[in-house]
């Protein structure tokens, strides 16, 4: 009598030779459409990355890991005229050297020639009745600018009053006249009013090239008439 035992081992064992006939199959095309590797170890390109791999017929290939000191290095491509694939060092390109930047020559700093000193003393004067700064500035030899200089204007011109009065100090001019230089005075004007010239005044002076009349100062002029 038959058992059902029997009957599924029987079907289990059906069931198995079914799938290991179909994985025999599914392994033979698969095999048939595999590239066949030649023996021996050479370079690969696996998802575009270059490994080292090794095939053997009576084994799997293998992957190796690449070794540093191995691994391919690209060389730059020889340049026209180079040999033996050497990189040759460009020829350094000449750099025009600027001609150096001149030397400022100094400019020499031209020194106005130093104003003589005042030649100015105060007299003591006991202001008339009539007197004005004008009047004043004609009797002696003074200048109403050279008055308002040392403080005195006309509220200080009251009859009786005795002021300090400044005028030109004639023993600076041992051999000629003390002059006040007046307002808008040069050396022309001067010279045509005292009968002399410009040379002479710059003479008796010790003026150089360059020289300054500061109003209200004294210069030395030739001896002039009295009258």
């Amino acid at each position: 009598m038959f058992d059902r035992t029997d009957g599924k081992v029987l079907i289990l064992i059906m069931f198995m030779a079914v799938i290991l006939a179909l994985g025999g199959a599914l392994a033979y095309f698969y095999l048939q459409g595999r590239p066949e590797y030649p023996p021996g170890t050479y370079v690969a390109d696996v998802n575009n990355t270059k490994v080292l791999v090794r095939s053997n017929p009576k084994m799997a290939v293998q992957i190796i890991a690449t070794p540093p000191e191995q691994q391919l290095i690209a060389e730059p491509p020889a340049q026209q005229g180079g040999q033996g694939g050497q990189v040759q060092d460009p020829t350094p390109v000449p750099v025009p050297t600027l001609p150096p930047e001149p030397t400022p020559v100094p400019v020499p700093t031209l020194v106005p020639t130093a104003a003589p000193a005042l030649c100015i003393i105060f007299i003591d004067y006991v202001v008339e009745p009539g007197d004005t700064l004008y009047s004043i500035s004609m009797r002696f030899n003074t200048t109403i600018a050279l008055m308002a200089r040392f403080g005195l204007d006309a509220t200080d011109i009251v009859p009786g009053t005795q002021i300090r009065l400044p005028i030109a100090d004639e023993s600076c001019c041992p051999n000629g006249q003390a002059y006040v230089v007046r307002e808008g005075d040069t050396l022309t004007k001067i010279a045509i009013k005292c009968n002399t010239t410009v040379d002479t005044l710059k003479q008796i002076n010790g003026f150089g090239e360059l020289y300054r009349l500061d109003e209200t100062s004294v210069i030395c002029v030739p001896p002039q008439p009295q009258g």
